[in-house]
């Protein structure tokens, strides 16, 4: 890029951290804090709100001391490290790295493309892989960072191809700048037609099912109280699913645009994650009707993790709603 710094070089209007930071805001497990490492500008760096940290070895050594300098200054114990030019990450990057990183047992877990290639720019890591590094970026020639992850023997957690963008010349960026400039017709629909419920008179009477799912973050605490039956406030999972079951029931009272649906099928389930600290909900919606049904289960999840931080909010105001996304929505043959 020409000598340019490549976190500060405007996408579409505005700096391409920009966009990295935003990509970490949205994923679904939900991330503690957020550190900027920078070896020039620095004071540009800080006005996006989050501490800018500088490699203690000069000379730029790369990436690595990079995740060596983050290492030491944050005091929690996994790392996730995403480079700014790959700043469209999956909203469930955090996540599935982390799922893969537990189930292997390994310190760290890299992200891989469906066709084989590694990125090992965008991981997670131990906090103990700290040990190896200060070695690495000690040293007169330390190993480039394919060569370091490898040695970690991590866990390879396949994405798609298309799901890492990189960008890393002019013509990346206008290709870039273009494909989002098509998007943006759909931020600027006409403000003045009049709204209008979708005619489903025409679509034939079938069996029909959606499923989705939702995740309350909380302190560990608070999620064994949930877990023991020792909340004061009673069976609050019990609460929270007549709470979906109702909030599916009201959806079209809701929602301006839905359809009244006659449900015929509610079913809600919880499983406590004591790893990830949270609560994660599934809701199954079923009608028999000439529209589908996942507006009712998106909202019986929404429902139910609301009472939830409702039943437990005196005990934990630190709790966070994410990751509500619908799983399945089909017709189901009835022969």
């Amino acid at each position: 890029m020409g000598g340019q710094d490549k976190g500060l070089i405007p996408l579409s209007g505005r700096p391409l951290v920009a966009w990295a930071l935003d990509a970490l805001q949205r994923q679904s497990l939900p991330l503690n804090h957020i550190l900027i490492s920078a070896n020039r500008h620095l004071p540009d760096y800080a006005r996006f709100g989050h501490p800018v940290l500088h490699d203690i070895y000069d000379g730029y050594p790369g990436p690595l001391a990079g995740i060596h300098t983050a290492l030491l200054a944050s005091p929690a114990e996994f790392l996730l490290v995403m480079p700014c030019d790959v700043p469209f990450l999956p909203h469930d990057f955090a996540e599935r790295l982390y799922r893969g990183l537990s189930e292997a047992k390994t310190p760290a877990a890299v992200a891989q493309s469906e066709n084989g290639r590694v990125h090992p720019t965008l991981c997670l890591l131990r906090r103990c892989v700290l040990l190896t590094l200060m070695e690495q970026v000690g040293c007169n020639s330390p190993r480039p960072i394919d060569d370091w992850m490898a040695a970690l023997t991590p866990a390879y957690v396949e994405f798609n191809d298309t799901a890492f963008a990189n960008l890393n010349t002019p013509e990346q960026f206008a290709a870039c700048e273009q494909e989002l400039d098509q998007q943006l017709p759909l931020a600027t629909v006409a403000r003045n037609e009049p709204a209008r419920m979708m005619n489903v008179g025409a679509h034939p009477e079938t069996r029909r099912l959606a499923r989705a799912e939702g995740h309350l973050q909380m302190r560990p605490d608070t999620l064994a109280l949930i877990g023991n039956g020792s909340h004061s406030r009673g069976d609050v999972l019990g609460i929270a699913r007549i709470a979906a079951i109702m909030a599916a029931k009201k959806t079209a009272d809701l929602i301006p645009l839905s359809h009244p649906v006659p449900l015929t099928h509610v079913a809600v389930e919880f499983e406590l994650d004591p790893i990830a600290h949270r609560v994660r909900c599934e809701a199954s919606v079923e009608t028999v009707g000439r529209t589908g049904v996942a507006m009712e289960a998106l909202n019986a999840v929404n429902g139910a993790l609301l009472t939830l931080y409702d039943l437990c909010k005196q005990l934990d105001r630190d709790m966070q709603l994410n990751g509500i996304r619908l799983l399945e929505q089909r017709c189901i043959e009835t022969g």
